[in-house]
């Protein structure tokens, strides 16, 4: 999955169903979110508002704020486990 794509639906997890999506939208202007890459010794890492690493201290979503690349693909520095428990407990 690419990384627009994980970021976005990290975000709807937090949302019970689509009304309450929606509901949420319409509350406030879509966020620019543009990554910003850099490189960690081997790793690959995209950095969103609220990263540590990233020039904007505020994040832009309430979701994870950096994706790094492994095994040829783009997954939360600890895994997706943290945030999909997260969300089942909601």
């Amino acid at each position: 999955m690419a990384a627009p794509q994980i970021v976005s639906l990290m975000q709807l997890l937090r949302f019970a169903d689509v009304a309450s999506a929606l509901a949420d939208a319409r509350t406030r202007a879509p966020p620019l979110v543009e990554p910003h890459t850099l490189e960690q010794g081997s790793d690959r890492i995209l950095c969103y508002p609220g990263d540590p690493d990233y020039p904007l201290a505020a994040p832009a979503l309430p979701t994870i704020t950096r994706l790094i690349w492994r095994n040829q693909r783009f997954v939360p520095p600890d895994g997706f486990d943290a945030y999909l428990n997260e969300s089942a407990r909601e």
